[in-house]
């Protein structure tokens, strides 16, 4: 008997001293989730605010882009190689030719597009042009609207503001609305910069739109109804 209880004393032992061991390496497991947990939540705020701070200087960036490029326009459609060894000189005579200028507008530079030379049949690559002016550029625009179609030796060429990417995606979703405008007799409509659509109806009330969905669902339940004639008349 006083055997088989030493040797059950023994087993309990060994088994209370893995139990400790356990409860040792359980509390280290505590203190380390615990300590995760706080570093996992540090690491949250900080990520949290290193992208309200890359989405600030993101935004600060595009807008100093658009900034940079207020003066600039884009010619598309005239054919490679017609600029010579001047481009700059040579675009200004052609806007001058073209928008029917008195003298030839005053160019800061004007460049084709940063891409590769485009093989036959391709499309010729657009000038990018800076003009010196700010309202000689503006001039430029609203000729190019007033002339459209512009020729060019029989080809059909187009001037269009210089944009940034994100603007010109964010104007380019308008362009259902806009259609749907032109339909709608006595409304005037327009984009401001960089992508906010201004609606002046036929009783003079203002409405501004940066979405484009909220747009399209005002024009279809208050625009038409209110401008349109009713089916049958």
């Amino acid at each position: 008997m006083i055997l088989v209880k030493d040797e059950l004393k023994r087993s309990i032992e060994r088994i209370q001293n893995k139990l400790d061991a356990h409860g040792v390496i359980l509390s280290e497991l505590e203190r380390g989730a615990t300590d995760h947990s706080t570093r996992i939540t540090e690491l949250e705020a900080n990520v949290g605010s290193l992208t309200t701070r890359v989405t600030y200087l993101d935004n600060r960036c595009e807008d100093l882009e658009g900034r940079m490029r207020r003066n600039n326009i884009r010619l598309l459609g005239i054919p490679e190689g017609v600029e010579g060894p001047r481009p700059t000189e040579s675009v200004a005579g052609l806007l001058q030719e073209l928008l029917g200028l008195d003298e030839k507008p005053l160019l800061d530079r004007a460049h084709r597009t940063l891409r590769s030379r485009p093989r036959e049949g391709e499309p010729p690559r657009p000038f990018v042009i800076r003009v010196h002016f700010f309202h000689v550029r503006n001039d430029m625009l609203k000729r190019s609207g007033d002339a459209s179609p512009l020729l060019y030796k029989g080809r059909r060429v187009s001037i269009f503001p210089d944009y940034t990417t994100a603007v010109a995606k964010k104007r380019a979703n308008f362009g259902d609305v806009k259609r749907q405008l032109r339909a709608c007799p006595g409304v005037k409509y327009g984009l401001i910069y960089p992508a906010v659509l201004r609606l002046t109806l036929p009783d003079s009330s203002t409405h501004r739109f940066e979405d484009p969905a909220v747009a399209a669902d005002f024009i279809k339940n208050r625009v038409k109804k209110a401008v349109m004639p009713p089916p049958g008349l």
